[in-house]
């Protein structure tokens, strides 16, 4: 679990820890939330391959905003993810 779930609880071990053990039991809900999370990706990804994207004359703004709406939906999906260990 990356630490930045319990980082407001640095100061209390006990609430941490009870923290800690909450978020581990919600498992199919993280599990739910990265599905979804693949969903909108795939979303995504499905305008990307549309013809009619690359017609828009602000078609270079429009890849930088859905490159960075997906390194989002990556990054939410290592936060959720409760196997990963470190920050």
């Amino acid at each position: 679990m990356l630490s930045v779930w319990t980082k407001h609880l640095e100061k209390d071990p006990k609430a941490k820890a009870k923290f800690e053990d909450y978020l581990k039991s919600n498992k199919e809900l993280f599990n739910r939330l990265e599905q979804i999370l693949n969903e909108i990706e795939a979303g995504l990804h499905f305008t990307e391959l549309s013809v009619d994207t690359f017609k828009d004359p602000n078609w270079a703004y429009l890849q930088a905003y859905k490159n960075g709406f997906r390194a989002m939906l990556h990054k939410m999906r290592i936060i959720i993810n409760m196997e990963v260990k470190g920050e």
